[in-house]
């Protein structure tokens, strides 16, 4: 019996171990890919709904485009008369309704139609911004994520020489301020690998904030940040692009018509307006009286003319944004273009040049090192130019992707790539 229960529990206590192991296991990332971030960005980005919002009243305010200012007006009077051959009650009630004598049903509906196309051009504003950002977050995540795994094999390089070093000085073959140098770069390499972290979640955390996950989701980005798209791009071509395909100089548009719609409104509602109505009079006497009444309008001045001033220079201001965001479409793409051109530059001097001598460097002085030919300052030197050199082209293909990113948002083609 006594075999049995140890028997059985060694095994409840092996059955109790594996489960407790598989929920120690971390929860597997939901891989991102940049289509689905750009995807995301652009349908669950952070403002996209928020611009989506008057979508419903909008719909329903040309419905409601009425041509009268004001509800009819139902005065009601009521009385007594006395001293008359013929004394009793008397009772009247008059019904009025003032009708406007510019077209304010026309410049109601005007104005529906142009915020309607507002709302939805700030819609595609939105969507465009939402995968940009997406987009920026996915690289700057990528970059991250290359970022740790670079010093983490600057740890294992640092971890290497230490070990040695140690053999070295316990055999009397390097002095001792050699195991100080290398345990300080391996402490050090140890704290560039905790900044690396740091900085990945973070950029993980914008991640999941722009394509509108969970802040609990696990998230990680998946592709090659080294790879770029190499193709040709027209500056006057990506200029004339921008005009009709980027929505935020479209809404500029846009809101500089609705601001002209506005002030025509405004016009219109305050012009002087005919009043129409009729009267009807039971008198004490018992006789009934039933009159008709027009009331025309006296312009001795403008009443609406301060605030038709007022929407005037709101509409001025539109109009003039429009060609500030014009200006700085134009900027944009010629910076980004540059910026594409740049980078691409750079890169290629790092790894066609730097990377593959400092590579050289490291290997030749870490031999050199082993076999006892060199100093430690060397190696160390050597290996921290070659992480800097690796640091620096990783920097400068995720400075590339976002040019990219920058030209695309600028000509508006994002947006396209974004709903493929």
């Amino acid at each position: 019996m006594r075999p049995f229960l140890l028997t059985a529990t060694l095994s409840i206590a092996l059955c109790l171990g594996e489960r407790a192991s598989a929920e120690d296991l971390p929860r597997e990332s939901r891989l991102i890919t940049r289509q689905q971030a750009l995807t995301l960005g652009a349908t669950r980005g952070p403002g996209v709904a928020l611009a989506r919002a008057p979508r419903g009243a909008v719909a329903a305010l040309e419905k409601r485009a009425s041509s009268l200012v004001r509800p009819p007006t139902l005065t009601l009077g009521g009385g007594y008369r006395a001293g008359a051959l013929t004394p009793g009650a008397e009772f009247s009630a008059s019904l009025a309704q003032e009708v406007p004598l510019a077209g304010v049903g026309g410049a109601r509906s005007g104005l529906a139609k142009s915020l309607a196309r507002s709302v939805e051009t700030d819609s595609r504003r939105a969507e465009l911004e939402g995968a940009s950002r997406a987009a920026i977050a996915w690289t700057d995540a990528l970059y991250a994520h290359e970022l740790l795994r670079l010093r983490e094999e600057g740890r294992s390089q640092a971890d290497a020489i230490l070990k040695i070093t140690i053999s070295r000085v316990e055999t009397g073959v390097a002095p001792p301020h050699e195991l100080a140098l290398a345990r300080g770069e391996a402490a050090a390499a140890l704290a560039g690998v905790l900044d690396a972290e740091g900085k990945e979640v973070e950029a993980l955390a914008e991640l999941r904030f722009s394509i509108g996950a969970p802040a609990t989701e696990r998230v990680a980005p998946t592709g090659v940040l080294y790879r770029s798209d190499e193709h040709v791009v027209d500056e006057e071509r990506a200029v004339r692009s921008a005009e009709t395909r980027n929505p935020t100089l479209q809404l500029a548009v846009a809101r500089a018509e609705l601001a002209g719609r506005e002030a025509q409104l405004t016009s219109a509602m305050l012009r002087p307006s005919l009043s129409l109505g009729a009267t009807y009079v039971r008198e004490g006497t018992g006789d009934k009286v039933v009159l008709g009444f027009v009331g025309f309008p006296i312009p001795l001045f403008d009443v609406g003319g301060f605030e038709t001033a007022r929407q005037r220079a709101t509409q001025e201001t539109a109009e003039s944004q429009v060609d500030l965001t014009r200006a700085e479409a134009a900027r944009d793409i010629r910076l980004a273009l540059h910026d594409r051109h740049h980078w691409r530059e750079v890169r290629d001097a790092l790894q066609n040049g730097a990377l593959a001598a400092f590579s050289e460097a490291f290997r030749l002085a870490q031999t050199q090192y082993e076999v006892g030919t060199a100093e430690i300052g060397t190696v160390i030197l050597a290996r921290q130019r070659l992480l800097g050199i690796e640091e620096q082209l990783a920097e400068v293909a995720a400075r590339v992707q976002r040019a990219d990113i920058d030209l695309a948002r600028a000509t508006g083609s994002l947006l396209d790539e974004a709903t493929q």
